[in-house]
């Protein structure tokens, strides 16, 4: 949407009150016809709904759409993936099989020849420029994710498809008849999962020294409260210490509360607690290449201080730094239809959150934002009459509960009264805006169609973090090079990714979320343990973890461990093990990025403070409702099969999920 005309509103409430209006009006205005005598599948997908918050909700009528669902046919618990993590679920959602199938299982994986760790659903390659600095080849997107989705099935019979924002889609599929606009994995130009910027003249140098999870600290030096800042823009792929700049000019008046922001010809006045327009932005890598990115910024302060967040730099959507849309040219012509839009997979920006670089009020208004967005396009899609599957997914739910569960939990080390009176229902609020967006859905559809709602995984609290490396270092089954007494045994600050460990005598390390692999003769590269002794050792992991409790309650850790034979299929590159936590617990960050860190145990003090990425699968269900019949007992992997069923496609016999419909 063209954001301009927002300039003359004051308030942060007017503009997030009224932009998903304008939105809807652009989106939905010259709706061209279409053949509407073909069957219709539409799945809406909601990250990470609790189904006992669902439960209560329905039982109060606070969800009248989702409980008319309910009432027209199917509403229960969805099997979700082992682990209950995003990228496993929603891949297998994508391609009807298990996560042995598809190779997703966290978002960390590592190279066992090494032991280097990666992202663990997939990268995107820097582009290659030679010496003169012309292009030699693209970036590019890969995705690990093994299989066929359900929709590229589809595709390839000839039904129409258009797939909007399913999480762990990027890049998107090369659709015949149909559309696509990649979710969660679309980085920035960066190449990270996005990287925020807080800009202020308050930082102390302590602050702009210290080391930012997800972010850059960057000092405003006003002179008569006018500064010019250069942001670090994008890595020169040649040297990547060689940062491409751009400056960004600030004005503050502080007696008026606003800042005034200008770059690359392109100005803005924002109020306090207010965001600017999007701005484009153009970097000169070289004299023959350029990357173009867009931004927008949230001023928290401007007064007697000024605090300034910027986005993250996302992919232009006429000149995406990698291709984010199928077909390529979509990404613009939405920019065309309603003006631009954050393209970042990572939407809610949760580090800046958990940084102040955000307050709790922007991070919603923000969120709220986002969602409008995305019903607005949703619903422009499925007026145009011309498709037979749409499937749509939001992720705002999952993030507000990572945020927010705080001020549900009053045994959180977060939780305060106060906060528990503001924020205590943010949760509710996001599932009640769902709930409108499934009603307005449904108004657009023929009665005839099958409507699918699912959550790909439930929620727990994340009170206190659990090292697995330190307890496997503290047990005898892990060695730091140079440290030779293990009830003391910890890696040095700063140093993770498993550096420092000794090989030699390291039979099991942790890396990611929730797994841990053996250090196995022949498949990791100092392989200490023998092929033949793996599962014993496996078994016996699994049965010390089972055992360990809390020094503090006496309660168990992890209510199941899972083993690589729980996940079927091609598991060659599965972890050995997979923790179960019990509610309460998570894999400590430290431990989860593969450090050693001193404690065994450590209390949550994040706002992170929801969490499900290893929990035990059988507490952590999403929740599964449509508007016809089903049998019961669905599984995630099901649902593309109902859908390819429902619509009398034939369904792939690599496809390992079944179709839920009632004869």
């Amino acid at each position: 949407m063209k954001r301009a005309c927002w300039r003359l509103l004051s308030g942060e409430y007017l503009y997030h009150a009224l932009i998903p209006l304008v939105s809807a009006a652009i989106l939905l205005s010259a709706v061209p016809a279409g053949a509407a005598d073909k069957p219709r599948v539409v799945i809406l997908g909601f990250d990470g709904m609790e189904p006992s918050i669902v439960d209560t909700m329905l039982a109060a009528g606070e969800l009248p759409n989702l409980a008319a669902l309910r009432s027209a046919g199917a509403y229960e618990r969805l099997h979700t993936t082992y682990p209950p993590q995003s990228p496993a679920a929603w891949s297998s959602f994508a391609t009807c099989a298990p996560t042995g199938d598809h190779g997703i299982y966290d978002f960390l994986r590592r190279n066992p020849k090494n032991y280097l760790p990666d992202f663990g659903y997939g990268k995107t390659d820097a582009p290659r420029l030679a010496a003169d600095g012309s292009l030699v080849s693209p970036p590019k997107a890969v995705n690990y994710r093994r299989g066929e989705t359900f929709w590229a099935s589809a595709d390839r019979q000839g039904a129409k498809c258009k797939i909007l924002h399913v999480p762990f889609s990027f890049p998107p599929d090369h659709l015949q008849e149909g559309l696509e606009l990649s979710g969660e994995g679309v980085p920035d130009i960066r190449g990270t999962v996005t990287t925020f910027f807080a800009l202020s003249d308050a930082f102390t140098p302590e602050e702009l020294s210290a080391k930012v999870a997800g972010g850059i600290r960057l000092p405003i030096e006003f002179q008569e409260d006018s500064a010019t800042v250069n942001i670090p823009a994008y890595p020169d792929p040649r040297q990547r210490s060689n940062v491409v700049q751009a400056p960004l000019t600030i004005k503050v008046d502080r007696s008026a509360h606003t800042v005034s922001l200008s770059a690359q010809g392109q100005s803005d006045t924002v109020a306090e607690g207010a965001w600017s327009k999007w701005f484009k932005w153009k970097f000169d890598v070289t004299a023959q290449y350029s990357v173009h990115a867009i931004s927008n910024f949230c001023v928290i302060e401007a007064g007697a201080r000024v605090r300034i967040y910027m986005s993250s730099l996302q992919f232009a959507p006429k000149q995406p730094y990698v291709p984010f849309s199928t077909p390529v040219t979509y990404s613009g012509e939405l920019e065309d239809r309603a003006g631009l839009y954050k393209t970042i997979g990572w939407t809610n920006d949760t580090h800046a959150l958990s940084q102040d670089a955000l307050t709790d009020d922007s991070f919603l208004a923000e969120a709220k934002t986002t969602d409008d967005w995305l019903q607005a396009l949703t619903l422009d899609e499925i007026k145009r009459n011309d498709f037979q599957l749409l499937v749509s997914v939001w992720t705002s739910t999952d993030r507000v509960a990572h945020m927010f569960w705080r001020f549900r939990d009053p045994k959180h080390a977060q939780y305060t009264k106060e906060g528990a009176a503001k924020y205590g229902h943010v949760i509710e609020d996001t599932y009640k805006r769902m709930d409108a967006i499934v009603g307005a859905v449904r108004k657009q559809l023929p009665p005839d169609a099958l409507v699918i709602v699912l959550s790909d995984h439930g929620f727990h609290s994340f009170r206190k973090g659990f090292s697995v490396n330190t307890w496997l270092a503290r047990n005898g089954y892990l060695a730091l090079t140079g440290k030779s007494d293990p009830a003391t045994a910890h890696t040095e600050k700063g140093q993770q990714f498993l550096a420092g460990f000794d090989w030699s005598k390291t039979k099991a390390y942790g890396l990611g979320l929730g797994s841990i692999y053996l250090n196995q003769k022949g498949r990791e590269g100092q392989g200490l343990v023998a092929a033949d002794a793996a599962s014993q050792l496996i078994a016996e992991l699994k049965a010390k973890l089972l055992d360990v409790t809390d020094p503090d309650t006496g309660g168990k850790v992890f209510s199941a461990v899972y083993t690589r034979d729980d996940y079927h299929g091609q598991t060659a590159d599965a972890p050995d093990l997979q923790l179960g936590y019990a509610d309460g617990y998570q894999t400590s960050k430290p431990s989860a990025g593969g450090a050693v860190p001193q404690d065994v145990f450590e209390i949550n003090n994040g706002k992170w403070s929801g969490d499900h990425a290893s929990s035990d699968v059988a507490s952590t269900a999403g929740i599964f409702l449509a508007n016809k019949p089903m049998t019961q007992d669905a599984r995630i992997e099901d649902l593309g099969v109902t859908a390819l069923t429902f619509l009398g496609l034939k369904v792939p016999p690599e496809f390992r999920g079944k179709s839920l419909l009632q004869q």
